[in-house]
């Protein structure tokens, strides 16, 4: 066998593995995670954000920074790329409830970050609340908080995330 023989028979071995990687992730929905390897849970957050959500009247729903403020939108939260953040959530209304930070403002959006309180499948019921720690790695405009109970988010409780590179002291309201 030739050199050149070995480098097509090892560009052909490396093609195959990524087509395969790459069909696994299609097929499988494997996705690397959006947040470092490092575990999260071991860092003292650097930003600590309590949110009430629930019921805000009648058929609306909402996220607030107190049990008097529920609103739809809830109101936006800010972080940056350097921030550890805390988020702790209590369901004060009167049906189960949980929250995602999310690609779109909808039931069933990719959850990012693995920030996720409750799911519509074990929700927070009412009175209880959840943490959940995660560093926001993924700069923009377009994240999104929600409930993920089904129709939730479309009720109204979701919330806008903007997540910037500026270093230093993040904002969380």
């Amino acid at each position: 066998m030739h050199k050149s023989d070995l480098s097509l028979i090892a560009i052909i071995g490396l093609a195959a593995i990524f087509y395969f990687a790459t069909m696994s992730a299609l097929v499988f929905h494997i996705q690397l995670p959006l947040s470092a390897s490092s575990s999260i849970s071991d860092k003292t957050p650097t930003v600590n954000i309590v949110l009430y959500e629930g019921e805000n009247s009648g058929s609306q729903y909402g996220f607030g920074y107190s049990p008097s403020t529920l609103s739809s939108p809830g109101p936006t939260l800010r972080f940056t790329t350097s921030d550890v953040v805390n988020i702790t959530v209590i369901n004060i209304g009167k049906m189960p409830h949980g929250f995602a930070i999310t690609s779109a403002p909808r039931t069933g959006a990719e959850v990012l970050f693995n920030a996720e309180i409750g799911s519509k499948n074990n929700p927070l019921q009412p009175g209880q609340e959840g943490s959940v720690v995660f560093k926001p790695n993924l700069t923009g405009s377009a994240f999104s908080y929600i409930c993920p109970i089904s129709g939730h988010a479309e009720a109204g409780m979701y919330g806008s995330i903007i997540i910037s590179t500026i270093s230093g002291t993040g904002m969380g309201m």
